[in-house]
């Protein structure tokens, strides 16, 4: 992909067009979209341009705020590739401009999908689409997500100059001097992703507690920073850990419902400023306590070297000796099921229907 003035004097070679995939997501599954048409992008030639307008095929942008623009990718981050679409759009409308609509790339609807949830060369923030059954914790298959991921957005994805402020305050005043414990408790409508059943069930407070105790008990002066969609989830926080606990003043829900989701209250702007500060806070912590959810794998995505524990994979944990007891079961099973077979092919009575028979 080329750069700064290479794209505006060629860019008519192969513009990409940016879009939502679908638009019920939170932010960083929008960032997600963004992250793998980049990849596509990367490996076709084409120069990407991002337009995340008010509306996509299957409904309206959740962040989307005229009071700060057109196109809701403007209101958090730099251009992609040094081209905005406020700049195709000039050209495009410009007589004695060569660009045509037709040197404006897109993909379809179905191969967004595709892109999003089938091909195993874009990012996956947990296992769903193609990767839907991989339910056992991979850490070569995390690893290899989280790099490709900080790669694309060292490389194109840079946060607007207020945000980069603003982000640099709150770090001064709630981080400074202490060690501090990230905490991303997903609540709401957590459940409802393509993904496999324990990956998606909601972790509570109570079952981060042994975690958060064990890392208060070792690091006595720390703070503790919560990220959470859930008003209950906080405040039982607050209860346990007292003033340890830091958190920004965001938009929360009670129901099942997320912020998000309430279009029509408050501003889509706001909502989309608070969950990406809260995950960049999450990323500047010692420590990271997440459950399967983009935000919290966000967090690790801008900072590979944090150290975090999954609760989502770590409750559903096979212990070391019961994974040998299930495989010589296995085993055990397999040498029967042979010897069966052997008796069945000459005529003589199986171990496994005399069994049957004893038990019957």
């Amino acid at each position: 992909m080329k750069g700064g003035s290479e794209i505006q004097e060629d860019c008519e070679q192969g513009l990409f067009e940016i879009r939502i995939n679908h638009a019920n997501a939170g932010f960083f599954a929008y960032v997600t979209f963004v992250i793998n048409q980049l990849l596509h992008c990367e490996r076709e030639g084409y120069t990407p341009v991002v337009h995340f307008g008010s509306w996509s095929e299957n409904g309206s942008n959740a962040y989307y705020d005229p009071e700060y623009g057109e196109n809701t990718w403007d209101y958090y981050f730099e251009p992609v590739a040094g081209v905005t679409y406020e700049d195709v759009e000039r050209r495009l409308v410009d007589p004695d401009d060569s660009l045509q609509g037709g040197d404006l790339h897109r993909l379809t609807n179905s191969e967004l999908w595709h892109l999003h949830a089938g091909d195993e060369r874009s990012v996956f923030a947990y296992p769903y689409g193609v990767f839907k059954d991989k339910v056992e914790l991979d850490e070569a298959w995390y690893r290899d997500n989280r790099e490709r991921a900080h790669a694309v957005i060292q490389k194109y994805i840079h946060l607007k100059p207020h945000l980069v402020e603003l982000l640099e305050s709150f770090v001064e005043r709630l981080f400074a001097g202490h060690k501090v414990l990230g905490i991303h408790m997903r609540g709401t409508d957590k459940g409802t992703a393509d993904s496999a059943t324990q990956l998606m069930k909601i972790i509570p407070p109570k079952q981060y507690f042994p975690y958060i105790d064990r890392y208060v008990l070792e690091n006595p002066e720390c703070k503790i920073f919560v990220a959470t969609d859930q008003v209950q989830y906080l405040d039982e926080m607050r209860t346990r850990y007292g003033d340890r606990v830091l958190s920004l003043d965001v938009s929360r829900s009670r129901r099942s419902i997320n912020a998000f989701q309430q279009r029509k209250q408050g501003s889509g702007y706001i909502k989309g400023e608070e969950v990406l500060l809260d995950c960049l806070l999450l990323s500047r912590c010692d420590f990271l306590l997440k459950c399967c959810s983009a935000v919290g794998e966000f967090a690790i995505y801008f900072n590979p070297e944090l150290p975090c524990i999954d609760l989502n994979h770590e409750m559903m944990g096979v212990s070391f000796v019961d994974k040998i007891r299930h495989y010589w079961a296995q085993q055990r099973y397999k040498i029967l099921r042979k010897w069966d077979k052997w008796h069945r092919k000459h005529g003589r009575v199986s171990f496994l229907s005399y069994r049957k028979s004893k038990t019957e």
